[in-house]
């Protein structure tokens, strides 16, 4: 701002009478000085802010050019410092994955031997392993087997067990039915012992076609029956047998037994009964003699007949021939023997009863041919009466037409 010098007037006073121009430093009055100065003080003024406004724009677009620059010299050197960053990444990145690598073949070429020794462990235990679970498989397959051929066993004893005990429920009842048959008809004692007697001896006879079988009859000395065993032509041995059909059990049937078999110098005696000392039924050994139903009398003499026939081939002492009999009463004696004549028996009656379910449907047939044949007969009958009326029918001669 241009400061205006002031003149002082003569009198020396306070207020200056007049004032020098600042720009043609002529000398103006006080308030024209006063005028002009506000004037150029105004001047001033508005150029200052002019000059201010103008330097206030170049400075903000300086600034503003010099913040752009700045930005882009940042971003740049920004970009610059994150490509240099992600290069020194990817670097350190390739040299971590390159120490890592060769840490991995350090560590592998290390643990080879390790690795090497695991594998021929596992290979061993995989080894095992299989032979384990094979021989579990081939143990289980015969645990298996067994079972399943236990439970087969099982399932047949069972059903042999049911058989058994139908036969003998059927036998029972049997016996009950021809007990009561005695009581009804009141036979005597000794007609149905004879009469099963002679049955016996039929079914003997029978059985064993070539041996020598006889009746003794009633007041001679000796057993009912006497069997020789004939083989090769010769006489090996003898059975002899005694038929009882009581109702009741008489001890003396076996002493007397016994004396008949010694006195006929007979290897064996057998008592066929009904009735049996008590706690025994069907097959029993007493005082050397065996006491047999009638229905395994047969059986049994099968048995005994063979074991006579070996005996004699084998030419063995009386002590042997005594262990060998006594071996095989104990046998004929024991359950597993009761086991199998049942089951046999059990097998005849299964054989009985398809025999009678097959005569019942041959009857079935049978009885039907016979009405077809009947009605053939009828129809054939009925034909020849029909020819026979027309031939012996009188001739009706024809009357002509007129």
């Amino acid at each position: 701002m241009i400061s205006l010098p002031s003149v002082l007037g003569p009198a020396g006073g306070d207020e200056p009478a007049e004032e020098r121009c600042p720009w043609c430093e002529q000398l103006i009055p006080h308030e024209k000085f006063a005028e002009i100065h506000d004037r150029i003080q105004a001047k001033e003024r508005q150029r200052t802010a002019e000059v201010e406004a103008q330097l206030k724009a170049q400075f903000e677009e300086r600034t503003a050019e010099t913040d752009a620059k700045t930005k882009a010299e940042a971003e740049k050197a920004k970009k610059e410092a994150a490509a240099a960053v992600a290069a020194a990444k990817q670097e350190g990145a390739v040299l971590v994955e390159a120490a890592r690598l060769q840490e991995r073949k350090a560590v592998e070429a290390l643990n080879a031997p390790k690795l090497a020794s695991a594998e021929s462990a596992k290979a061993a235990a995989e080894q095992k392993l299989a032979a384990f679970q094979e021989g579990e498989e081939t143990r289980f397959n015969k645990r298996l087997v067994e079972q399943r051929s236990a439970m087969e066993q099982d399932k047949v004893k069972a059903v042999n067990a049911e058989k058994a005990k139908g036969f003998r429920d059927r036998q029972k009842m049997e016996e009950r039915l021809q007990s009561m048959q005695r009581q009804l008809q009141k036979q005597r004692a000794d007609e149905l012992g004879e009469g099963a007697e002679i049955d016996l001896f039929d079914d003997l006879k029978k059985e064993f076609p070539g041996d020598d079988i006889k009746r003794i009859g009633k007041g001679e000395e000796g057993a009912d029956i006497v069997h020789k065993v004939i083989h090769s032509g010769h006489e090996c041995g003898c059975i002899v047998y005694d038929s009882k059909n009581r109702g009741a059990w008489r001890s003396d049937y076996v002493t007397k037994l016994r004396r008949d078999q010694l006195a006929a110098k007979a290897e064996h005696a057998v008592l066929a009964t009904n009735a049996f000392p008590a706690g025994t039924r069907q097959l029993h050994l007493l005082d050397g003699v065996i006491l047999a139903s009638p229905a395994r009398v047969v059986v049994l003499a099968q048995m005994l007949r063979k074991q006579i026939v070996q005996l004699d081939a084998l030419r063995l002492s009386t002590e042997a021939r005594s262990q060998k009999m006594t071996r095989l009463y104990e046998f004929i004696t024991s359950e597993h023997c009761a086991q199998l004549l049942e089951h046999i028996d059990t097998v005849t009656e299964d054989m009985l009863e398809l025999d009678v379910a097959e005569k019942k449907k041959h009857d079935v047939t049978w009885r039907r041919r016979g009405e077809l044949i009947r009605s053939v007969q009828q129809a054939r009958a009925e034909l020849s009466g029909e020819i026979d009326r027309i031939v012996t029918a009188p001739i009706v001669p024809i009357r002509k037409a007129k």
